[in-house]
């Protein structure tokens, strides 16, 4: 038997040689190296020289105030110290480094230290009687504003849970205690509501704002603050009604229901009654509804207490004195708060479709470049008119010269306002339906259950809202004059005037919108809209018989009926013209009508 000796393996020469087990020379499997992250650059060099600006603008306030007057004036320096905290913004929003955004959240904490510090220390300091908040406008309120636009990227960037809901936890305190505190100030004191108190409304609104654009608002603690708001606006709408109206009415009593000749009037007596109703129909319907308990019953008790008053003043008059005048302006400025806050709310909490859209494209102009361009423009604008009235005032008070009420109308009537607003309307209306167009969003949205109608008011209201949010830094300005110099001036024109701007909006914005319907476009959206514009100010210069055209004179003044600058010019005298208002209303509602009719035509092509 043979046996077989198995052969051994051999190495073979052409192998590489090895070294524990790894041929020498071979790539080495190691982990994964640290990537270095590039910052942005370029908003960190934007930032920077925001910072130096801001730094230079300051300086420039600082030594004018100490020294007096120097080779840089003082409004250059809140230009300079305006533009560099603009610039710090887009590094603020761009840059989520850890350690830039708790800089920027440290610089947020510092502002709103310094406003609550500004809106109770007592001054001015170069005299011996001071007064407690003397410095809260414009340093308090302009603290806080900063504050607060620094606050929201902070959140929006901040990973660590204590640090983000201690931000969080401020906007929704700060928020809270300005709306809560200057609608009971008001109460109070009547003569504050007009000044600061309005003020801090709106700078509370808009911390309450923030902080629900940082939380869950479907469910839980945002639902809940939201749903709130729109309670308290309720209940701060309630109070100016019936403040105006029950003391009138109980003073008034049955006596105002009869004729001279003793019999009754029906018409009088018909409109008391029907503002009984008023009261009597919210409650039945809170009654009816799914809402809390404790809504249900405060709006039974509101509602009760006032048909209570109405029906007791058509038989006796309790009230003996004369009350005095609350509508105007408390009244007004209590309703008008009120009701904003029961739209933020209304637009937080409602899944209705219409709303839902409208806060959809009111969002948009906060996310694109263009509503930050238009709105920081208009504030431009408006801050150089500011500062020519100011100008204008000191040298007539220099001259020893009355200026004759009403004195805002040299603020508004002014060639730069004008171009501000035929360039404002363009630039925000080219995009509602152009962009949508070329897209092909709009064919998805259609697509959705819901109709064209909700489509176009949604897109028209929103655009509105912001067209009105870009002429408030005017009034607010106005309102920091009145508190500053202690000097009150005629407020009614400054009414008169916001009342026709809104109505000339309607008619703008509607129009901007048909032309951005009928193209996909965004630059001849655009265009259309200008030359809409420009025929409206020709308008003006043909009721000036600048422009006659060989019109006849009917003609003639029926197109001057929409001169708007005309419509500016009488609203700012003190005279409200209501049949100019109706027809710029109706002249938005017409296009609004066409912009719905072309989206419905698609359908057909």
């Amino acid at each position: 038997m043979s046996t077989t000796t198995p052969e051994t393996s051999q190495p073979d020469p052409k192998a590489a040689p090895m070294l524990l087990g790894v041929p020498i020379g071979s790539p080495v499997e190691t982990a994964p190296s640290a990537v270095l992250v590039e910052g942005p650059t370029f908003a960190r060099a934007v930032g920077f020289l925001g910072l130096f600006l801001l730094t230079l603008g300051g300086v420039v306030i600082i030594s004018t105030r100490a020294l007096g007057p120097r080779w840089v004036p003082e409004g250059w320096g809140f230009l300079f110290g305006s533009f560099g905290l603009a610039l710090m913004l887009y590094w603020a929003s761009s840059d989520n480094d850890q350690e830039i955004r708790r800089a920027f959240g440290g610089f947020a904490a510092f502002w709103l230290l310094f406003a609550v510090v500004a809106a109770f220390v007592p001054g001015p300091f170069n005299v011996v009687e001071k007064t407690a908040g003397f410095y809260l406008l414009p340093w308090g309120i302009g603290a806080a504003i900063i504050s607060l636009l620094f606050l929201v990227p902070f959140c929006r960037h901040e990973t660590d849970e204590l640090y983000r809901n201690a931000a969080v936890s401020t906007l929704l305190g700060a928020g809270g205690l300005l709306c809560v505190a200057s609608v009971a100030a008001g109460v109070f004191r009547p003569d504050f509501l007009a000044g600061p108190g309005l003020t801090l409304a709106l700078l509370g609104l808009a911390f309450l704002c923030a902080y629900l654009g940082q939380v869950d608002t479907s469910d839980g603690i945002g639902y809940t603050v939201a749903f709130a708001l729109g309670a308290f606006g309720a209940v701060v709408v309630a109070y100016a009604v019936g403040r105006a109206a029950f003391p009138t009415l109980l003073y008034e009593g049955p006596s105002t229901l009869r004729n001279p000749n003793g019999s009754l009037d029906v018409w009088k007596t018909g409109f008391r009654l029907l503002g009984g109703l008023v009261f009597v129909v919210p409650a039945i319907l809170a009654l009816v509804s799914r809402s809390p308990m404790w809504l249900k019953a405060a709006t039974g008790v509101v509602g009760l207490a006032g048909a209570g008053v109405v029906v007791t003043s058509l038989f006796t008059n309790p009230v003996l004195t004369s009350p005095k005048p609350f509508l105007v302006p408390n009244g007004l400025i209590f309703i008008a708060i009120g009701l904003l806050y029961m739209a933020v709310s209304l637009g937080v909490c409602s899944d209705n479709q219409f709303v839902t859209l409208t806060r959809r494209e009111l969002s948009a102009y906060f996310f694109s470049p263009i509503g930050y361009l238009v709105l920081g423009g208009m504030a431009f604008v408006q801050w150089n008119q500011y500062r020519l009235f100011l100008s204008t005032l000191a040298e007539a008070g220099q001259q020893s010269q009355a200026v004759p009420e009403p004195i805002v109308r040299m603020m508004f009537l002014d060639f730069l306002p004008v171009i501000a607003l035929l360039l404002q309307v363009p630039a925000l209306t080219m995009r509602l339906l152009a962009e949508e167009r070329r897209t092909g969003s709009l064919e998805v949205l259609l697509t959705a259950p819901v109709n064209e109608w909700p489509v176009v008011l949604s897109k028209f209201l929103a655009t509105w809202v912001f067209f009105m949010l870009t002429w408030l830094p005017a009034g607010l300005y106005l309102v920091a004059l009145r508190m500053e110099t202690g000097v009150p001036f005629d407020y009614r024109p400054l009414l008169s005037y916001y009342l026709c701007v809104a109505a000339q909006g309607l008619a703008f914005i509607g129009m901007g919108l048909f032309f951005s319907t009928i193209t996909k476009d965004q630059i001849v959206a655009a265009v259309l809209a200008f030359v809409g514009m420009l025929i409206f100010f020709l308008f003006y210069l043909m009721r000036r018989d600048q422009l006659a055209l060989g019109l006849p004179p009917v003609v003639q003044t029926a197109i001057g009926r929409l001169s708007f600058i005309h419509m500016w010019v009488e609203s700012l005298s003190g005279r409200l013209p209501l049949r100019d208002t109706l027809l710029f209303a109706s002249i938005g509602a017409f296009w609004v009508f066409l912009s719905v009719k072309v989206l419905e035509a698609r359908k057909w092509t």
